[in-house]
């Protein structure tokens, strides 16, 4: 699911996950940038191994927030790892602000970026969200900001 802030990306993703959890399906929905960082502290107690499985097992794992900001090398072999782990043995949703196009800027390499991404667009649904966001202030107070 790719499109601007403020669209829904999260929201359907998250009934798409929790429908198929009431269908009895195994779900897990992290923030992408969090996941990441967990696999990579879980290497300094040699727990990598059992919290990459983590990642792995579910029939349902979303991946909220991807790319928010650029992958370093090591998230990049992590992110790798758990997208070929899971081709075409689970459904992982993605929300991300950019397309496709621009994730090449997300990764080290433009290599590393085609790779991961050809796994994941590999039989996939793609969602394009467009529009005005959805989020608005309740109220505003004050002189404008410049």
């Amino acid at each position: 699911m790719t499109g601007l802030p403020g669209l829904g990306k999260t929201r359907i993703a998250k009934a798409v996950t929790h429908a198929a959890c009431l269908a009895g399906y195994s779900t897990l929905c992290v923030v992408t940038a969090e996941m990441l960082e967990e696999l990579q502290a879980s290497h300094a107690d040699a727990s990598f191994k059992r919290t990459l499985r983590r990642y792995v097992k579910p029939a349902v794992l979303l991946l909220d927030e991807f790319g928010y900001e650029p992958f370093g090398p090591t998230a990049t072999t992590h992110l790798f790892r758990l997208v070929s782990a899971r081709y075409q043995q689970s459904s992982t949703i993605i929300t991300a602000n950019t397309g496709f196009t621009q994730w090449k800027k997300l990764f080290p390499s433009e290599a590393q970026a085609i790779a991961t991404v050809d796994r994941l667009v590999d039989r996939a649904t793609i969602l394009r969200f467009t529009g005005k966001t959805m989020r608005n202030p309740r109220e505003i107070t004050g002189a404008p900001l410049d």
